[in-house]
């Protein structure tokens, strides 16, 4: 386009000329202009714009709401008529005020911003967001496009800026799953089974067939020229693993439920909290990965501070597919489970083969307690297994719609550390304000 002003002014100086018509040589100069202006905006209309995402926490519970930022910022004495950035965003959060508009992605949403820029000039706009579903929530990428103040030329760019937050799935009190708020496990929970203390160190004695080679005492053994294995001090101790059951529909139905899904994994998190508030160890097994990630998710029981938060990690990535049956993990981790340790499944699948699972589980000393989701109540499970039926579409439905919060000793991650308050920007949306940057600031 630039090339045909310059084509027509050209023609039009020599019209002028020609005709001596001064008109006429004004109308090619002020092509001449256009033309100028056109391919300076058309060239370097992005360079020295830079956009910046800033979000108030890396990481939330769902139903709760956090601060983002946004900055655009023009440094370079050339002004900018008009600058757009579409912005990639999951769907699985929402504007408190704005709109996130669809896009040919089903998972993902755009936000558009729409602003003119002086020369050296920076805008700010702030928005809360909330976050609708559990996830790794990928932001990003960008595509920002401007042009002259004529529409005829414009450059459009893609940029590669990514940024991440982490939705927890959502933690209640066991009352609200359905469970009775004192004895949620019955009275096999209340009983202290006797254990060996690994931290307890009562002496040794000669290494027996079937001890662990872990508490073989090296130093005893070398005094005295035999294996020598620790002896530990007895104490009470209780401990709980949970596994979770990723499909939604028998092996022959493809597709899921994600009510069902999302109910079992809100279950999961709320049961770790409260065992852990118990002071229990408490593990976590799922028969499926963490997004990004082929292993299958194994948490041995511990109640160490870090506990909490890699369930709640693992919990939040979790993919929605089932890469075995629950009852292979289980029979796979039983030899490791420590006797005594007490066994919660959650699952939609009751099936034949997780029952009986569940039987060789409680032979060999473990309480088992079986969590069941779906629409209709489990009719045909054997009596003595003890079973609670969670609910399912509309149990799940009521959690959300009741906005119920989430446990009180559950850390709110989003009111953290490092959140900037409305009145102060974060320090490295300055860096342009040394050369005389204007800026703007605005705040849905």
């Amino acid at each position: 386009m630039s090339r045909l002003l310059n084509s027509l002014a050209l023609v039009l100086i020599i019209a002028s000329i020609v005709l001596r018509n001064p008109l006429l040589f004004l109308v090619a100069i002020l092509l001449g202009l256009v033309a100028l202006t056109t391919a300076l905006w058309g060239r370097y209309a992005l360079a020295g714009v830079t956009y910046k995402r800033r979000l108030g926490t890396a990481r939330m519970f769902v139903g709760e709401e956090t601060d983002l930022w946004i900055e655009i910022t023009n440094a370079k004495p050339l002004p900018l008529a008009w600058l757009k950035a579409d912005d990639e965003f999951p769907d699985a959060v929402e504007l408190v005020k704005g709109t996130l508009w669809h896009t040919h992605k089903p998972t993902r949403r755009m936000l558009s911003n729409l602003v003119s820029l002086r020369f050296y000039e920076r805008v700010r706009k702030h928005y809360r967001l909330r976050a609708r579903r559990r996830g790794a929530l990928e932001f990003g990428p960008v595509e920002l496009s401007s042009g002259d103040l004529f529409g005829l030329q414009s450059q459009r760019e893609t940029r590669a800026q990514f940024d991440e937050l982490i939705v927890y799935p959502r933690v209640v009190p066991v009352s609200a799953l359905g469970l009775p708020a004192a004895r949620p496990f019955g009275d096999a929970k209340t009983q202290r089974r006797v254990v060996e203390d690994p931290l307890r160190v009562l002496g040794v004695r000669a290494y027996a067939a079937g001890d662990s080679p872990r508490w073989i005492h090296w130093k005893a053994t070398a005094r005295r020229g035999s294996l020598q294995t620790k002896l530990f001090e007895p104490s009470a101790s209780r401990a709980s693993v949970i596994f979770l059951d990723l499909r939604t529909a028998p092996l022959e139905q493809p597709g899921i439920t994600p009510e069902y899904l999302e109910l079992g994994i809100t279950a999961a998190a709320s049961l770790a909290r409260y065992l852990l508030d118990q002071r229990e160890p408490v593990g976590l097994y799922v028969n499926g990965s963490r997004r990004g990630e082929w292993g299958l998710v194994r948490l041995p029981p511990s109640r160490r501070p870090a506990q909490w938060l890699e369930i709640l990690d693992a919990l939040a990535r979790l993919i929605d597919l089932a890469s075995v049956p629950l009852e292979e993990v289980m029979r796979a981790e039983m030899p490791n489970l420590p006797f005594g340790v007490s066994v919660i499944a959650i699952s939609c699948n009751l099936t034949e083969e997780l029952t009986t699972t569940l039987f060789d589980l409680q032979r060999q000393g473990h309480p088992v307690t079986l969590m069941a989701i779906g629409d209709q109540a489990p009719t045909d499970l054997p009596a003595d297994l003890r079973t609670y039926w969670l609910g399912g579409r509309e149990a799940y439905a009521r959690i959300n719609r009741t906005n119920v919060p989430n446990v009180p000793n559950v850390p709110n991650v989003a009111n953290g550390t490092n959140v900037p308050n409305v009145p102060n920007v974060p320090n490295e949306f300055g860096k342009f304000g040394s050369f005389g940057t204007f800026g703007r600031f605005e705040m849905l």
